[in-house]
C-alpha cells in the first residue's frame, strides 16, 4: 500500500515537474505562449505512452489553464439545441470521423490509433472532467486537431462544418463513457 503511494506520488511530482511554473506569458497578461515556445509536455510524449489514463488530453488541458484557449475559439458555445437528434447526429459523425483512433467506447484504443504516440486522448475519461463541458474548449479540440501539440490528431475545421463539430461535442458530453460491446 505503501508503495503504491509511493509511486503515485513520484509520478505525479514527474508530471507537475514537467510544466513550468511561471511563463513571461503569465507576467505579461498574454494568454499566448512566446513565439517559438513549445509546451514542455508536447517535447516529452514518449515517457506518458500508457501512464495514465486520459494522458493524452492532459497537454492540452495543462495548455488551456495556462494560457486560455486561442481566438477564435474562447467564449464559444454549442448553438445546437441540447436533443437526443442532435447527440444521434454526433454519434454519426463521431462514428465516421473519431471511433477509428478513439474507440467506439472513447478510451482511445481504436485500430488506427494503438501505434501513435501520444496516444489518442480518452474521451471517456476526459468527458468526466469538467473540461469536457467547456464548449470552447471542446470545439478547439476538435476544429484543430493535434497540431498545438505535436499529436496525430487531424484538423477537421476544413472536414466537417461547424455543425458537425458541435453534434459530436455533444455526443462526447452527453453519451461517453460507454460500456464495451
Amino acid at each position: 500500500m505503501n508503495i503504491n503511494r509511493t509511486l503515485i506520488g513520484a509520478a505525479a511530482i514527474a508530471i507537475l515537474a514537467s510544466f513550468p511554473l511561471v511563463s513571461s506569458a503569465q507576467t505579461s497578461g498574454d494568454p499566448r505562449p512566446p513565439a517559438g515556445q513549445t509546451p514542455a509536455m508536447a517535447q516529452r510524449w514518449p515517457m506518458f505512452r500508457g501512464a495514465m489514463p486520459g494522458i493524452g488530453s492532459m497537454p492540452r488541458h495543462h495548455l488551456a489553464m495556462m494560457w486560455g484557449i486561442p481566438a477564435p475559439y474562447n467564449g464559444l458555445t454549442n448553438p445546437l439545441p441540447r436533443t437526443n437528434a442532435t447527440v444521434d447526429w454526433g454519434a454519426n459523425v463521431y462514428a465516421q470521423n473519431c471511433v477509428s483512433c478513439h474507440g467506439a467506447t472513447g478510451q482511445g484504443d481504436g485500430e488506427a490509433g494503438r501505434a501513435l504516440s501520444p496516444p489518442p486522448g480518452n474521451l471517456a475519461w476526459l468527458s468526466q472532467m469538467p473540461m469536457s463541458r467547456w464548449d470552447a474548449f471542446m470545439y478547439w479540440t476538435v476544429a484543430e486537431g493535434g497540431a498545438p501539440l505535436g499529436t496525430a490528431m487531424p484538423t477537421f475545421k476544413q472536414s466537417l462544418s461547424k455543425e458537425d463539430i458541435w453534434a459530436v461535442i455533444a455526443y462526447v458530453q452527453a453519451r461517453l463513457p460507454q460500456k464495451a460491446q
